[in-house]
């Protein structure tokens, strides 16, 4: 190979890795979501906790005014035997509070992922709930709680299919 030809060779290599350099820092560290095995996990571990969340939030949540709206919130984020077992006793869910004139307001503490893989987890939940009824005499009384969900993943989606309070 004459030296004219290496030198150009020299010449487009040095242009391809200058052009790579400078994609690599126009893009930075802006790694997208999910492209590493831990950024897999944190994301995955996110919705998990978010659904729990959010599902607790409904579940405790009680305003006899709209309690029927709430109750569809739960089931909207319910799946299986638990779906069922809530829609059952909706009925008598709503005369309940409407005749008390029930409130609750549920806030979340803390979050638990127990077990977790592609498509199901167990989640603890620790939770107050801020209460008046007729049974309170409209005094405000606070209530803690602490949930068991087991939680399956379908369409993307993590919803209860099960829960339960522990001690």
């Amino acid at each position: 190979m004459d030296l004219r030809r290496f030198n150009i060779l020299l010449l487009i290599l040095g242009l391809a890795l200058g052009a790579a350099l400078a994609l690599l820092l126009v893009r930075g560290n802006e790694a997208l979501p999910g492209e590493t095995e831990a950024e897999q996990s944190a994301k995955q571990h996110l919705d998990v906790t978010r659904a729990a969340a959010a599902q607790v939030q409904a579940f405790l949540g009680v305003d006899h005014e709209n309690v029927e709206e709430q109750a569809q919130v739960v089931l909207d984020g319910a799946t299986g035997d638990f779906k069922q077992q809530y829609a059952e006793e909706l009925d008598s869910l709503i005369r309940s509070a409407q005749a008390q004139q029930s409130t609750a307001e549920a806030t979340v503490l803390e979050v638990g992922i127990s077990d977790i893989d592609a498509s199901v987890a167990t989640v603890f939940v620790a939770a107050d709930t801020v209460v008046t009824s007729k049974a309170t005499d409209g005094t405000s009384r606070t209530v803690p709680w602490r949930i068991q969900l087991d939680m399956v993943k379908e369409d993307d989606r993590w919803l209860t299919s099960g829960l339960q309070f522990v001690g």
